[in-house]
């Protein structure tokens, strides 16, 4: 009854992508490396999240991981990524100010996976807790080394909140009973915002506040104003010179 519940959930993110990716060619390189990272994130991350946070069914039948993970982070993360610049209408533009360590996203990544893996694998916490230790303090990390991106991290969770609300609503309103069936609650407080778990809802606030900024941190770029490229279009001859040409024919 719900092998297709993760997938509805999940494609309500595809519009927000496609859009953006068709308005902005400025954005689309920044689209698709995250989108492309964070979907490979996707899949891994599931084999942490499925043992004690939710038990999800994959249309395709398998284990452990399906599709809808890659497609989840695909289209998630490249949303939020660009948010704030379709919003405000900007662009990227790399700083004036070079950082005194080179930032490389290897570096990032590597930290990440070792808190959040490490956490979970080692320490035994649950991925509640991987996640929120993960994500916090990255995003301490970069806030506090580049203030000006904290604008960037509130749309981003305020974005994330918004596609939180349509993740678990659009598959509750065509299959009911999709979170109390999927989500394993016994190991989760209880709580409920709207129709979500409450530690859901405060996983799509830290991941947005993590991914909206990522890009410009690691690039050392700002966001400055963005001017559309203006089409060329090739002069129509007046009628004087229409003319002139007939004439001289």
């Amino acid at each position: 009854m719900y092998e297709f519940s993760y997938l509805y959930g999940t494609m309500a993110f595809a519009p927000f992508w496609f859009y953006s990716f068709w308005v902005r060619p400025d954005l689309r390189s920044t689209m698709l490396v995250l989108s492309s990272l964070f979907g490979i994130g996707g899949v891994l991350s599931e084999f942490i999240y499925s043992r004690d946070w939710w038990e999800p069914v994959f249309f395709s039948g398998t284990t452990g991981a399906g599709i809808e993970d890659f497609l989840f982070g695909f289209f998630f993360s490249g949303s939020v990524a660009v948010f704030y610049e379709i919003v405000f209408n900007k662009t990227y533009e790399t700083r004036d100010v070079t950082p005194q360590l080179p930032i490389r996203f290897r570096y990032i990544a590597l930290f990440f996976c070792t808190v959040f893996f490490g956490s979970a694998l080692i320490l035994g916490l649950h991925s509640f807790s991987a996640t929120v230790l993960a994500f916090g303090i990255s995003i301490v990390y970069i806030l506090t080394l580049r203030k000006d991106l904290l604008p960037n991290a509130i749309i981003g969770a305020l974005f994330s909140s918004f596609l939180a609300l349509l993740f678990f609503g659009i598959p509750e309103l065509l299959t009911m009973g999709w979170v109390e069936s999927t989500w394993s609650l016994h190991n989760l407080s209880g709580n409920f915002i709207l129709h979500m778990p409450a530690e859901d809802f405060i996983w799509f606030l830290l991941a947005g506040a993590y991914i909206a900024p990522l890009h410009k941190f690691w690039k050392n770029n700002i966001s400055v104003a963005y001017v559309a490229p203006k089409k060329s279009r090739v002069p129509c001859p007046s009628k004087v010179e229409l003319a002139t040409e007939k004439a001289s024919d």
